[in-house]
């Protein structure tokens, strides 16, 4: 059901200070940070193969990470306007950022796709273990 012209969204409009597994479906979807954290999950996710080909425990990595680099990047604009900043907790949270895309992996990875001859037909390639 759409809101009427003008009336505000009960939705957040900036990401939380701490994780919550829902953070990305609470943002506002009008505002252009949602838009863009939604994005880079999208990025995440495809840059290792597509969600499908995802494992419950690689996809909450990469949503962690997403809200992760957002308050990496609140603290930096914090800096650049000549405001300080726990350095610890950014530090920590940088070295945080680091491990979860090594246990994500760095690599980019091809989504499996069948060939249009094996689509049309019903068959595919690989099946989903990879084999």
């Amino acid at each position: 059901m759409a809101g009427k012209r003008g009336q505000k969204s009960g939705k957040e409009t900036e990401v939380a200070p701490h994780y919550q597994e829902s953070f990305l479906a609470d943002l506002d979807g009008r505002v252009r940070i949602a838009r863009t954290l939604l994005q880079r999950w999208r990025d995440f996710t495809n840059d290792l193969g597509g969600v499908a080909n995802l494992s419950y425990q690689e996809q909450s990595l990469c949503k962690r990470a997403v809200h992760l680099e957002r308050l990496i990047e609140k603290k930096e604009s914090t800096l650049a306007h000549g405001e300080t900043v726990d350095v610890n907790a950014y530090l920590a949270a940088l070295n945080t950022l680091s491990s979860l895309l090594g246990k994500l992996g760095l690599r980019r990875r091809a989504k499996q796709v069948p060939s249009l001859s094996d689509y049309v037909s019903g068959r595919t390639t690989t099946n989903k273990e990879g084999l």
